[in-house]
Parts: structure tokens; sequence; C-alpha cells
């Protein structure tokens, strides 16, 4: 049994956030926009969190999971119905089993999954009448899951699982038949089912057998209950597997679930913003129109500032006032790729990008008092770290780096390290206020994309970036602000 939802051959799996994972989280402020997707269920967060940081790196795979979106989508109030049982499920399931499986011997491992099984059985029936229940399905992947699980959950195989749990449920005692071969050794040995026993112990076994050999001696009695728990063993181990697999169902179901109503919720409270939301598209070039910041827009109830570009640039540099909307830009599109690559909606009224292999930010931090070394050394240290991850096609987003030196020894370092990106196929988008670091780039790279915040005849800020190269001009105000607001 395989549910198969996020990955059309594999089941998902939950990753530990590394440092850069964590970095990737603050800076796109992915906290506003998961903790409203999970209505303040903290699992509900840690699995959307989980998906979009694992990006999809295959055109395929983000369509397939686009389109069991919107077949979920189309059965909404089922698929919370449904949700909310498997989490009662397995919250009774815990509460009765916390350690799962026992595995302190053969007997012990059948005794649990019996129970299990007992417990579980039940419970498959009312989801096999959940998953029959789904309609208007389109999708490959839902349709899939569908067929595979309904063709396992039939009656006849939960009549049959539930029958054999009985059968084997050892609480309750056990007979085995056995018989001597030529040589006076035990041959033809049996394990028969549960004969009610009021008591599970060597007595009985030992009564029970001399009743039907009453010659037999202690040492072939010792002989049944040695081949009972040889018998045990194997019994154990494939209806162990199969216990484990019927759990692993139940988890899965349950977190892939959890990611599409997470996802719901998130596209619920947008429209509720009156916020566009958009499938996108892939291809080698960038064009959208009204891309937006979700934090932005939470926190200011759909107040938004949006942008729209045409590019096919991998080298951006965006550059122009303080507070003009740069970091938010940079933070939109972030956004925008962990959706868009989780195979769900962006933030835009239509969208076409390139598919990455990864995404990357560097934002400038604030110096810690507590580093042994200086802010421009652990920038660096950061940036070593980066280095051993970056992969071809990866996408790295770099906020307001190597301004914790001079302009001029900033400007040469950071042209380097921009330059070993891009020698790597690495995209590279740049927010700066160094117009020589802006200069060095816009020599090296033709291609490049320049954007600039702008900044109206009044001083006014309108918060759109237009396309248009750096200026050396510095102001005034603007620096002074920064420095002692």
């Amino acid at each position: 049994m395989r549910v198969n939802l996020l990955y059309k051959n594999s089941s998902f799996k939950m990753k530990e956030l590394d440092e850069f994972d964590k970095n990737l989280i603050s800076d796109l402020e992915l906290d506003e926009l998961t903790t409203k997707a999970a209505a303040g269920d903290i699992y509900t967060k840690k699995v959307f969190t989980n998906v979009l940081i694992q990006m999809l790196k295959k055109e395929e795979d983000i369509i397939y999971r686009q389109k069991i979106y919107n077949d979920l989508e189309k059965n909404k109030d089922l698929i919370i119905e449904f949700k909310d049982y498997l989490n009662d499920m397995i919250i009774e399931f815990k509460s009765k089993f916390p350690y799962e499986i026992n595995d302190k011997g053969p007997f012990s491992v059948v005794t649990s999954v019996t129970t299990i099984i007992q417990f579980l059985v039940p419970r498959l029936y009312t989801i096999r009448k959940f998953i029959l229940s789904l309609k208007n399905i389109e999708s490959e992947g839902l349709k899939l899951f569908v067929e595979k699980n309904i063709e396992e959950l039939t009656n006849t195989n939960l009549d049959r699982l539930m029958g054999l749990s009985i059968a084997l449920d050892v609480r309750k005692g056990i007979m085995t038949n056995a018989s001597l071969n030529e040589n006076f050794e035990i041959d033809n040995y049996v394990l028969n089912e549960s004969t009610y026993l009021e008591k599970n112990d060597k007595k009985r076994w030992k009564k029970a057998l001399k009743i039907e050999y009453g010659y037999l001696s202690e040492t072939i009695f010792n002989e049944i209950v040695k081949k009972t728990d040889i018998c045990a063993k194997s019994i154990s181990k494939d209806y162990g597997l199969a216990c484990y697999h019927l759990i692993r169902f139940m988890y899965d179901l349950d977190l892939e679930l959890t990611f599409y109503l997470a996802a719901m919720n998130l596209k619920n409270y947008l429209n509720y913003l009156k916020l566009d939301v958009a499938i996108p598209n892939f291809s080698n070039n960038y064009n959208y129109n009204g891309l937006y910041d979700i934090a932005v827009g939470i926190k200011k109830h759909g107040d938004v500032v949006s942008n729209s570009h045409n590019t096919n640039s991998k080298m951006w540099v965006i550059t122009g006032a303080n507070q003009g909307g740069k970091t938010t830009y940079l933070r939109s599109l972030g956004q925008a790729y962990l959706l868009a690559q989780a195979g769900l909606f962006v933030p835009a009224k239509q969208m076409e990008l390139p598919i990455i292999e990864n995404l990357f930010t560097h934002f400038d931090k604030e110096e810690d008092t507590n580093l042994e070394s200086g802010k421009f050394d652990d920038e660096l240290r950061r940036f070593d770290l980066m280095i051993n991850k970056l992969k071809n096609n990866s996408l790295i987003m770099l906020n307001e780096s190597f301004q914790s030196t001079d302009e001029h020894e900033g400007s040469k370092i950071g042209f380097e390290i921009i330059k070993a990106f891009r020698d790597s196929n690495v995209r590279v988008i740049l927010v700066t206020h160094m117009f020589d670091l802006a200069t060095l780039l816009k020599k090296e790279y033709n291609d490049s994309y320049f954007l600039r915040a702008e900044r109206l005849n009044d001083g006014s800020r309108s918060f759109v970036l237009k396309e248009a190269d750096a200026l050396k001009t510095s102001y005034g105000k603007d620096l002074y602000d920064k420095i002692f607001n």
C-alpha cells in the first residue's frame, strides 16, 4: 500500500533543517506564510515548511503535484473530513501503542502485531469509504492512488487480515501439532489457530501434549517448544512487515494530505485578502506580472506593491534607494520559487520562470557580539559552507553582501565570489549599494539584468523596481537614516 501523492514513485521523507534551510526560512520570512497555511498547528507548519524546502527539480514532477492539488481542491470538504478522521485515528493509535511493535521476542511481536491489526482493520474500512467518495478525479497521481488502494482494501482482503489476526492472537493460548519420524525426531510440525486457553504457559502446553503423547519424554516436549519458537519467529517476521506497511500507510497518508490542506488554507487566505495567485509555467525565461511578497500581504492585510519583469538573464543586479522595496522583491521571488517547485500556486497574476536546482540566500546579518571573529569573517565562512552545496543551475540571492568592509575591498571580493558562482553556472541575484561592484559586474556580463528601486521626484518611494542601471549618486538622507535611525 502506497500513498505517492507527493512523489510518483516514492514516499516523502522529512529532513532535519540545516543552517542553509534555516537561513532561507528567516531571510524569505517563510514563517508568515507557513503559519497561515498551518492555521496555528505546529505539525502542519513543520510538514508544509519541509515540503517547500525540498524543491522538486523536474517539470513532470511539479506538474504531477499541480494536478493532484487541483483534484484534491475540488474535493476539499471531503479531504478536510478525511484528514480529521486520520488525525483522530493517529492520536488514538499513539495512545494505545506508544511503542508500536514490541520486539522483545517472536511471541511478543506476534502479540503486538495482532492487536495493532485488530485496531487498524476496522478503520481501514472507513478509509476505503473516503477514497471511494473522491469525485471528478483527473490527475494521474490521484487516479493511481484510488485504483491501487481500492484494489488492496477490498472487503475480502480486510476480512482475511482480521481473521488471521484473531487466529494468531497468542494472548488466548496456542496449540501445536507434531508427529514423530522413524528416528523419534519431531516432524510434521504445525502451529494451529488459537485454542483460547486461559493461560499460555509451559504447564498447559505440557499437559495438552501428554494427553496426546503420553509416552513422550520431557526432552521431546522441549523440542516441540523450541520448534514453536522457530515458527513464531517466521510468523513474526512476515506478519510484522505487513503490519509495518499498514502503519506507514496511515502516517504517510496523513502527512501528504496535511501538506495539500495547508496549501489550500494559504490560498484561501490570500483569496480573502483579494491577492492574486496563479499556476506557474516553466521555461528558460523569467516573465511575470503582479509578483508580490506574501509576508507583506499578510502583515498589511492585502496592501502590497507588485512587480512585473521579463528577462532570461542569469545575473541580476538590483540597486537604488534604501527601503525602496529591494529586499521585499527578493523575498517575493524566493517565495514564488519555493511554492512553484513544490507544485503549488505562486503570488502573482501570471508567472513563467526557469526551474532551478536549489535556492540559497545570503542576507546581511546584524553582527553577533558572541562571534570570535568579525562580521566579515563570518560572511566568508557562510560562503565557504555554501560553495560545497551549490550545484549547477542553483540560484543564490545575495542581499547587501560584502558590505562589512570598505567598498573598494568589498567590491573586489564580491566580484571574485560572484564570478566563481557564474563560472559554475549558478544564477545570481544581487541587491547592493556598492556602485563599484555593480560597475564591475556590468562590464563582465553583457547580459546582466539591472533593476533599480524607483524614487520619485519628491523623494518618496514607489517600492516598484524598474529596469535601470546603477547610479553613482548616494542619497544623504538615506545614509543618515540607516546609520542613526
